[in-house]
């Protein structure tokens, strides 16, 4: 599995466990955030942690999650950002309008 999943007081923080956050795995990882939308989960962490790597693809899914969780009225919070992950966010301009926590140990709900 290329995720795992924690409760944080209200909120649901998934783990991506994979390197490289690309083509070849944006799909699972998707699926898996979508999954726990569909439970009713309308505030998410991603710890991006072990994430060395985003692609375009990789984008397109934060992308997805956050205008869904938006059009929820949910909240969407990135923890963990390496640094192509962050500088990918930064040259994109969406760091300006995603949640960026720099610790993800000290995600409040």
């Amino acid at each position: 599995m290329k995720t795992s999943i924690a409760t944080v007081g209200s909120a649901k923080k998934i783990k991506i466990d994979v390197e490289k956050f690309d083509v070849s795995n944006m799909k699972e990882i998707r699926r898996s955030i979508e999954r726990e939308i569909t439970n009713r989960s309308n505030n998410i962490v991603l710890d991006f942690s072990n994430v060395k790597f985003i692609d375009s693809s990789g984008l397109s899914v934060i992308i997805g999650t956050f205008k869904k969780l938006k059009s929820m009225r949910g909240v969407l919070r990135l923890c963990g950002l390496q640094p192509q992950p962050l500088s990918l966010l930064k040259i994109t301009q969406l760091h300006k309008i995603l949640s960026i926590v720099d610790n993800c140990n000290r995600i409040r709900s």
